[in-house]
Parts: C-alpha cells; structure tokens; sequence
C-alpha cells in the first residue's frame, strides 16, 4: 500500500517541500499500521532512523482537520533538551497545519502554557515530572485539555522502564485514562532492545498481543571499528597543577583535535576533570581550544550552546553524561570515546549509535582507561584489571549481538506511595477502596496486594502523613500537605539537594549540596570545563558565589553507580578462565591485560585462596555479601567477589551450612541499618517490612544466591 497516499494532503505538501524521495522502512510501515489498522504500537530502531517522523507522520496526519478542540497528541520525553530538539521537527511536519505545538516542562515559556490553558489545541510536548504538575495544580483544566486526547507517543521509552519515572509515567496514563475516560493508542519508540513482548506488556498490560511490533534494528547493522587502550595511572596528583600530564590525556588531546567527538565517563566530576586537562594541554600548546562540556548540572544556556555547537561544528569535542546518550539531533559524530565501562551494554550501544551515521563510514569506539600501578601494598582488587576486562566484556557482548533485557516487572514501593499521595492531592481525599481502585488496581494493575496497601496505608497514618475523617474519607494530613505541594514531589526519582553557582549574577550551573563538605572560602572546583574560586556560600538561598580561577588544585568529586547485569560478569569470568586477548586491545595494553590474569591465576583460582570470585552480577553479589554478614563472617567486597583472611573455603562452607529452606529473610535484611535501605525517593515513608520487601526488589536475587550456593565447590 501506498504510504504516501494514505497521508493528509497538508501532510504531502510538507514532504513535497521537504523533498524527500521516499519513505524509510520503519516509516512505511507504521504509517500504514496507524491509517489503516490502528494500534498500540512500539517502534525499535537505532539512533537516526527516523523513528520519530514514523510516530509523528500518520498521527498529524490523522488529526490535521481536527486539533483544534482539544489536545490530540501528547508526546512524553525523558529530557527537556529532546522536548526542544523534537519541538523544531514536529513543527517542520506541522507547518501547513493551525493549531499550536506546545513544549511544557520547567525552561518552558509560561505564556504559552498559559495560552494551551485557555485554548486546548493540538500536541503538547511535556515530561512526566510536568504531567504529574498538571494533575495537583491544573486539575479543573484536565478535561478541557485532555478529554479527546487521541494519542500518547513516549519518546526514549527503554530509559522509562525499570526505574521510577516510567512507573510514574505508567500510573499517570492510567490515571489520565480513568478520570476522563479516554483510551488513547499509546506510540513507543525506543532504541535497539531485546525484549519487545515484555514492553507490549509494559505499554498495554491488558492486552499485550494487540500491540504491533515493528522493529527496524537488522536493517541498520554497520561495521565497528575500535579500540581499547589501558595506561599504567600516574601517581596520585592533580598533573593539571603541575603541567605534567598523563600519557593518556596526552593521547586523548591527540584524538580529540580531529572531527567531532563525544567523550563519555559515568561522573560528571571526571568529566569536568579531563574538559579542564583539555583545555590547559591546548594552552600550554598555544592550540585553539574547542572543548565543550554537557551535564545536567550545568545551566541551560550553556547545555543549549553546547548543541548548537554540535550541529554546526565539523572539529568539536564534547565531554558528555548520558544526557546526550539520547536522541537529541546533534549532527554526525566521527567517533565515541569512553573514559570507563558503561554500566551495561545496551548503554554502550546507545552511545555508540551516535557515530556512523554519514555514508560509507563506520560506528567507530575508543576507550582510554587508566589502572594502578602494582605495588608491594597494592589493594588485592586493584591486581585483577577489572576495569579493562569488564570493557572487553562488553564489546564481545555487543558484537554478538546481547542486550540486556528490560525489567518490565519491577514492584516499586515508593512510586506505589507517591501515586496514592497524589491521587489524594488531586482529588482532596478518597475512601481506601477508591484509592486502591484507581493506583492499586487501575495504575499498578494489582501489583501490589490490598495487605500490601493496607500496610502502607497504616504506616503512612502512623508517620502523620495521613489522616482518616469519621466517613472513612482518607485526606492528606499537614505534613502530607507539606510534601505535596513542595515542587519536589512531581519527581519520583530523588534528586540531590543542588545549590546554585553564580558568577556575577550569572548561573554557570548546579553542584550537589553533598560536595559542601569538601568546599570552603578560596577552594576551587570544576564546572562547565572551567576552575572556579569559591567567593562566598549563601546558605539561606542555597547559592554559591565564585570567580573564575587558574592554576590552583581543584577538589574532584564523586559520582555514583549502577547494577550490572549478570551476563557481564559471566563474561569477564570467561575472559579470566581463558586469558582472552582481542584484537582490538592495543599492544601496550596487553602487558596490564596479562597482569590481571595472572594475579587471577595467582590468587583465586588456587586451593588456599582467600578470595571467593562472585562473577554473578550485582544482585547476586549483593545477597552473598549479605548473607556472609549474616554468617558472622567479614568480608573486603571487591569488583569480582569477596575476601577474608579466613580463607575461601571458610567463605563456601558458611554459605553451605545456610538452609533457605528456613531462613529468615527479613533477619537477614535487619543486618542493614533502615537508613541504608532508602534507595528510592520515598523508601523512608514505608513500615520495615516493606522496606525490606522493597529493597530485596531493588538490589538483591536470593533465588539466584542459592543457585550460585548449591553450584559451590
């Protein structure tokens, strides 16, 4: 069938002028799906396929002649850079149309919110943090603006799932679908995933098998050239100070100087740290620097500059966190360089995804790694190169083609609490059976029990949060009020206390109150890819006044981790059990390579050995920490599993006499003081055995613990 036909004339016009020769596959099929059988649908394919024309062509079409009444589609982004970036390509595609395309998220214009309130009209690009704002402030313009609502397209949807923002998003749909009694299709588009039965599952949970499916991932398949080189790391000392740097910065300037380059690292404060190292080699060689730095701690405008230069720039190096992983449209990138592991394979390929894209040329990768130098006292789990195996690991995962799957099944306990609060805010009280009739049944689709939620109900009642009237009318008490109303609560993710830098009055960006303990009057830090002098701390207002700085030690500071999956580490153990050396590792890295599995030769693999490798993933290693600590047994945890001077047969026989048969799970979590078990935003609001219960979700597989157990030797 013909794809172009079946589109609006307004809709041909703009492809007439946009003089587009043909259709993608991808966009083929799915505007024929959406015109002429309509569907929940979810469309997979790599960066740039043209995804989100796919989504966007056949619903603009299908509302061109009758947006004006109501919003008609309601697109859902993770990031408000990608809500700006889609915002200039549905407007291309909506040029011959009159209704308004509105972007509404924190940066977004207030007159034009304003404007959609009065006028309800067309597509409203927003987040979900944005649609949660709606329904406790705008609640009496909900009908008006989504009562003929006729799609929702979640844009990015692989970085909703399995985290507390696609499960907030998920009740919020439902919710919208519940009160206004509306069943929009619902459009997903995500990057390339394993398990796309599971997310038909995500997106419409009563009727998975009525989602169509299209997945463009085999046609895009391009070769990949890369490379990863590992140096011995320098003494410990800031070689930026000194103006004596690394060999490996030394060969990262020599890379970065030609075409366009992202950089990635899993801190932002390494980020700032190798922009800043960057930028001082180029001084010292007299070289026009063109380093730029994007995180979402930096303010807007210079986020904003930062994607302009990429779209523009053919020379550019950019030191990046994963918020440019995702689609915003920044141009053909010539090569990707990570300065550490990503936390899984599917992350890699994301950003892998944003070279290649020019014709007849290669998705091309480079790591630079830096592992410490061994001495007599070295820590024992800085001997077996950790780093460096779990990156080979994931480029032999990646070209043989594994992705993780997403875990479409997580019971989030503390979004599960943010919903009922906000379903009280919006309503202004509800009986238990209404509550659990619209989150529990209706958004969490009975996840959880109703002693589950009766449990919940009665800690939230004991903590003040809560309160029933004598008509078992269930209200929000004072402090409950307090939570719901602070702009906080729209996030169900926790977001750490950010203080303001300024300098003369203007914002450079954001950095997290916890870092204040390493901060004080006269100290320097780095922040979009410069040196900064704290002037003053303006504790009342949270706001740090600097001046910019040069050649003082600056403070670095820490970032975070994530779960790695279990197919990783089954990796790495095959890459130490069978001394793998790719091709791809450059040779002055095999000498470090060989260091680590020999010393793994050395130390774990022999009898008398004090080490017990846990190479299960994170989760497995977690329960087994644990239940050693159970076991009255201490223990170093390092990357490949655990050490006691007691020795490795000490550690199996303790986790052999273990009966689970018996066991009690919640004394073995009591182990773990409350607090260390808040994971997500809203753990400290639940009673000790859901938090416990929450927590085993979240970090721990005792199945899995078990197995490993009963396979020990």
């Amino acid at each position: 069938m013909d794809a172009f036909e079946l589109l609006n004339k307004k809709i041909q016009k703009v492809i007439y002028e946009m003089k587009w020769e043909s259709f993608r596959p991808i966009q083929n099929d799915a505007i024929v799906h959406m015109i002429t059988s309509p569907s929940d649908l979810i469309l997979s394919a790599p960066t740039a396929s043209g995804k989100t024309e796919a989504a966007f062509l056949p619903v603009i079409s299908q509302i061109a002649d009758k947006g004006k009444n109501s919003v008609k589609i309601l697109y859902v982004s993770p990031l408000k850079a990608l809500i700006n970036d889609q915002f200039e390509r549905v407007e291309a595609l909506c040029r011959h149309i009159d209704f308004p395309i509105t972007k509404w998220h924190g940066d977004a214009s207030s007159a034009k919110k304003t404007a959609l309130i009065k006028n309800p009209a067309g597509i409203l690009l927003i987040t979900p943090e944005s649609i949660e704002a709606l329904f406790l402030n705008k609640k009496e313009y909900l009908q008006d603006l989504f009562g003929s609502l006729e799609y929702i397209v979640i844009d990015e949807v692989h970085s909703f799932i399995g985290n507390e923002r696609g499960t907030q998003l998920k009740s919020l749909i439902s919710r919208l679908e519940y009160t206004l009694a509306i069943h929009p299709y619902k459009i997903a588009l995500s990057a390339t995933i394993s398990n796309l039965s599971d997310i038909a599952k995500w997106l419409n949970s009563r009727n998975p098998q009525s989602v169509k499916i299209i997945n463009a991932a085999e046609a895009a398949k391009k070769d990949i050239l890369g490379i990863i080189k590992c140096y011995r790391a320098m003494p410990a000392s800031n070689d930026s100070d000194n103006h004596t740097f690394s060999p490996l910065k030394q060969d990262l300037f020599k890379v970065i100087t030609k075409g366009k380059n992202l950089i990635f690292a899993n801190a932002k404060a390494t980020l700032e740290e190798y922009c800043d190292a960057m930028k001082q080699i180029a001084k010292e060689k007299n070289y026009l620097p063109n380093f730029y730095i994007h995180h979402g701690s930096l303010a807007k405008n210079i986020r904003e500059e930062c994607e302009d230069l990429l779209k523009t720039q053919t020379n550019i190096a950019v030191f990046c966190s994963s918020t440019l992983e995702l689609g915003i449209d920044i141009g053909k990138i010539e090569r990707v360089i990570f300065l550490a592991p990503p936390f899984s394979v599917s992350s890699m390929i994301q950003r892998l995804g944003r070279s290649g894209r020019k014709k007849n040329t290669h998705k091309e990768f480079r790591f630079f790694l830096e592992e410490k130098t061994l001495t007599d006292n070295a820590n024992w789990n800085d001997m077996f190169r950790t780093e460096l195996v779990q990156c080979i690991a994931l480029v032999e995962l990646m070209l043989e083609g594994f992705i993780e799957p997403l875990d479409t099944d997580t019971f989030d306990y503390s979004t599960f609490v943010q919903q009922i609060l906000s379903y009280l805010g919006q309503t202004g009280g509800a009986t238990a059976s209404q509550i659990y009739r619209c989150i529990g049944e209706n958004s969490f689709h009975s996840y959880f029990s109703k002693n589950d939620f009766i449990d919940i109900l009665q800690q939230l009642s004991h903590e003040d949060i809560i309160y029933q009237l004598p008509d078992k009318t269930i209200t929000l008490a004072k402090a409950g009020e307090k939570i719901v109303e602070n702009y906080e609560f729209y996030s169900a993710f926790v977001t750490a206390k950010e203080w303001k830098v300024l300098c003369n009055g203007k914002e450079i960006g954001q950095i997290s109150g916890d870092n204040l303990l390493f901060l004080k009057n006269g100290g320097t830090f780095l922040l979009a890819g410069k040196r900064w002098e704290l002037v003053e701390i303006k504790s009342q207002s949270q706001i740090l006044l600097v001046k910019e700085a040069s050649g003082k030690k600056s403070i670095k500071f820490n970032g975070g981790t994530q779960n790695i999956h279990r197919a990783i580490q089954q990796k790495m153990q095959e890459i130490y059990e069978t001394n793998f050396i790719p091709k791809y590792v450059s040779k002055n890295s095999i000498e470090i390579l060989q260091e680590g599995f020999d010393k793994y030769k050395t130390y774990v693999t022999t009898s008398d050995s004090t080490i017990l490798p846990v190479l299960e993933g994170s989760r497995i290693q977690n329960t087994i920490g644990l239940l050693l600590k159970y076991s009255g047994i201490e223990t170093e945890h390092g990357g490949i599993g655990f050490f006691s001077e007691k020795g490795k047969k000490a550690l199996t026989d303790a986790l052999k006499t273990l009966h689970f048969e018996t066991i009690d799970c919640n004394a073995v979590l009591n182990t773990i003081p409350r607090p260390l078990k808040y994971k997500k935003k809203f753990d400290y609001l639940l009673s000790d055995t859901m938090l416990n219960k929450s927590y085993t979700q979240q970090c721990l597989d005792f199945i899995g613990a078990q197995e490993f157990i009963k396979n020990l030797k």
